[in-house]
């Protein structure tokens, strides 16, 4: 389970779109919170608040993968992409939980991607 929390938080790039219009949450942002609520017991106010950025970061990683930027721009604005999200998100954790974030990168790891870093 710790391999997939990690997996989750490292997709959060993808997800911040400001002017999405988009108001259903696509599958793929769907497991990933659900796996960091079950992981992280986030409270509904929690995911009520992370869903929207996680949503938006995805919407605005399709665009990036749609456009006609070369690879390696794409590469970096997706990444930003990723790292203002994270950087979003990581404001609705606990202490308790981001410790718990740490922890397991600690066992696992820790990379550019992962909100703990």
């Amino acid at each position: 389970m710790k391999t997939s929390l990690l997996a989750a938080i490292a997709f959060i790039p993808c997800l911040a779109f400001a002017g999405s219009t988009s108001t259903s949450t696509p599958p793929e942002v769907a497991r990933n919170l659900s796996v960091m609520t079950e992981r992280l017991k986030l409270t509904q106010s929690q995911q009520d608040r992370i869903r929207p950025i996680m949503v938006a970061e995805w919407n605005k990683k399709q665009l990036i993968e749609s456009s006609t930027l070369s690879d390696k721009k794409k590469h970096d604005e997706i990444g930003a992409n990723h790292r203002a999200a994270l950087q979003k998100i990581k404001t609705v954790f606990t202490a308790r939980q981001m410790a718990q974030i740490n922890d397991d990168m600690n066992h696992h790891g820790a990379s550019s991607t992962n909100p703990g870093t």
